[in-house]
C-alpha cells in the first residue's frame, strides 16, 4: 500500500503496516498487510475484550494455501497519520467469514475476526473456585491465573504524566505484554464466594457487581479491555483522572474549513452526531428506579425484614463530569417535579435475602458485610443518570480515542437562530463509553464514538 511518508500529517489516512499471521504450531508465518483492504476495531466499557476484523483481498490462494483454520495468531501494526498514533496488537483469530469468490475465481474476499491473545486464552478456561478476600484482590488473582501473569505493581499512570492514580488504584504490568497493564481500583468489602464454572470474563462480571467502595458511591465497577490496557474500576476513577490540560476538545461542524490549514480543526472536528438521549424521558426515569428505589432485605437468620429507601435528591453522593459533587441544578427535571412525581409509592423495589454479618455478630459465622442494598440502589440510580445525556459521534481518524477517556465537546445552539451560542445542556465533558474505528479500502479511517455524561453537567472545573 502507498504510504504517506513518516511524520506526514494526513488527518484521515490510516495504514496497516504489518499483519503477520502465524500458524498454531508456529512453523508458518506470513505478513499479509498488502492484502488488507479494510479493518474494523470495536472497544467498549461494557465488554470484557475488544474485537475486530480485517478484510482480505486474496489473489494468491492464501486462504487455502496457508491454510487458514481460524486458529492462528495475528500481529497487527496500525498507524494513523493524524497524530501519528501507532498501535501494536497481539491478537488471535477466532472466525473467518463472509467469504466471497469472484465469478472468474481469480480472487476471494473474506474477513478475519480477532480478539486479543490475552482474552482469547482466557476464554478457553473455566473457573470453579472458592475465594475469601476483598473483591479487588480476587479480581487480581483471577486475572493473574486465567488471563495473564502480572508483574510489577505501582500507583502511577504513565498516560497521565506519571501522576498518582486516583483512589489508590494499582497498575499491574502484564508480563506477557509489558507495554500493557491491568488497573485495579481497591474495594472495601471482603467476601467469601464460589465462582461456579464460569469463563474468566463472566467471573469478572460477577465480581464487579459485588464490588463496593464508599469513596466512589456510584459502585459503577466494571471490567473491560482497550487496545492499551485492562481495567477493573469505577467511572469516578476515569472522571477524576482527567485534567483540563489533557482533554481532547471536540467540536461539531458538518463541513471542514475550505482552507484546511488548522490541524486542530481537522483532527477535533465531529462531522455528524446523533442525540441518543437528552435526559427528558420521565417514563424511563420512573420505571428504572433512578430517582426513587428501595431495597427490601429479608434476614432469615435474625427473622427480620428491613427496608432501605433511596431518594436521588437527598441520598445520591455522586460526582458530576467535573469530578466535583453533583449539582441538582444540572438535573433535567425541576425540584418541584421531582418531589411531585417520584414518590415512595412508585419507587422501584428490590428484594435481598441477607446472609452476611452486621455489627455485633460473632466473627465468621456468616459472610462478611456485603453492602448489597447500597450497591443495588446506587448502581441503578447512577447508571441511569450517567446515561441521561448520550451522543453518537462520527469523525475522521482519532485512533487514539478509547473507552474510559474524557473529552470536552463544544456544541452550538440547535435552534437554527442563535447558532453562535453554546448549547448549555449538551456541551461539556463526556465519558467515552464505546468506540468503533473503521478503515475503508481508500485508507480513510473513521471513528464512531459513543459519549455519555451525568445529567446536563457541563463538567467545568477550575484547576
Amino acid at each position: 500500500m502507498a504510504g504517506t511518508g513518516t511524520g506526514e500529517f494526513a488527518p484521515s489516512v490510516c495504514e496497516v503496516l504489518n499483519a503477520v499471521i502465524t500458524s498454531h504450531s508456529g512453523n508458518k508465518k506470513e505478513d499479509i498487510a498488502n492484502m488488507v483492504t479494510k479493518f474494523e476495531i470495536s472497544q467498549s466499557m461494557d465488554a470484557g475484550s475488544y474485537n475486530g476484523s480485517i478484510t482480505i483481498q486474496d489473489t494468491v490462494g492464501f486462504l487455502e494455501g496457508f491454510p487458514l483454520r481460524s486458529e492462528e495468531m495475528l500481529e497487527l501494526k496500525i498507524k494513523a497519520y493524524d497524530l501519528n498514533t501507532e498501535v501494536n496488537l497481539k491478537t488471535h483469530v477466532f472466525r473467518i467469514d463472509n467469504i466471497q469468490a469472484s465469478e472468474s475465481s481469480s480472487q476471494v474476499v473474506y474477513n478475519i475476526n480477532f480478539v486479543s491473545n490475552i482474552s482469547y486464552n482466557a476464554s478457553k478456561r473455566r473457573i470453579t473456585k472458592a475465594y475469601d478476600s476483598s473483591v479487588s484482590d480476587i479480581a487480581k488473582k483471577v486475572f493473574n491465573t486465567y488471563f495473564a501473569s502480572l508483574g510489577s505493581t505501582n500507583y502511577l499512570d504513565p498516560d497521565n504524566g506519571n501522576r498518582v492514580n486516583e483512589f489508590a488504584t494499582a497498575r499491574h504490568t502484564i508480563s506477557e505484554e509489558p507495554e500493557r497493564s491491568f488497573f485495579v481500583q481497591p474495594t472495601m468489602n471482603a467476601t467469601r464466594c464460589v465462582i461456579p464454572n464460569m469463563i474468566p470474563t463472566e467471573a469478572m462480571n460477577f465480581l464487579y457487581t459485588q464490588a463496593y467502595q464508599p469513596e466512589t458511591p456510584s459502585n459503577s465497577f466494571k471490567f473491560f479491555e482497550t487496545l492499551k490496557n485492562f481495567y477493573f474500576a469505577t467511572d469516578e476513577y476515569f472522571i477524576k483522572s482527567a485534567r483540563t490540560s489533557d482533554l481532547i476538545d471536540l467540536f461539531y461542524s458538518p463541513a471542514a474549513s475550505v482552507e484546511g490549514t488548522d490541524p486542530n480543526e481537522q483532527v477535533n472536528r465531529v462531522e455528524e452526531f446523533t442525540i441518543i438521549s437528552k435526559g427528558i424521558d420521565t417514563a424511563s426515569d420512573m420505571f428504572s428506579g433512578s430517582y426513587r428505589n428501595k431495597v427490601t432485605e429479608i434476614d432469615f437468620v435474625r427473622r427480620e425484614v428491613n427496608v432501605y429507601p433511596f431518594d436521588f435528591s437527598t441520598d445520591a453522593k455522586y460526582i458530576d463530569m467535573s469530578g466535583n459533587p453533583r449539582n441538582l441544578a444540572d438535573n433535567p427535571h425541576t425540584a418541584q417535579f421531582r418531589e411531585d412525581t417520584f414518590t415512595d409509592e412508585n419507587a422501584k423495589d428490590f428484594i435481598v435475602f441477607k446472609d452476611y454479618q452486621q455489627s455485633g455478630d460473632i466473627s465468621r459465622t456468616l459472610h462478611t458485610e456485603r453492602f448489597v442494598s447500597q450497591i443495588i440502589s446506587n448502581r441503578i440510580s447512577y447508571h441511569e443518570h450517567l446515561h441521561n445525556t448520550q451522543l453518537s459521534c462520527i469523525m475522521k481518524g482519532r485512533l487514539d480515542i478509547m473507552p474510559g477517556m474524557i473529552v470536552n465537546f463544544d456544541i452550538k445552539s440547535l435552534d437554527g437562530i442563535s447558532n453562535l451560542s453554546r448549547n448549555e445542556t449538551l456541551s461539556g465533558r463526556y465519558l467515552v463509553e464505546k468506540t468503533r474505528h473503521v478503515r475503508d479500502d481508500q485508507n480513510v479511517l473513521s471513528a464512531v464514538i459513543k459519549l455519555v455524561k451525568f445529567d446536563w453537567s457541563k463538567g467545568e472545573v477550575d484547576e
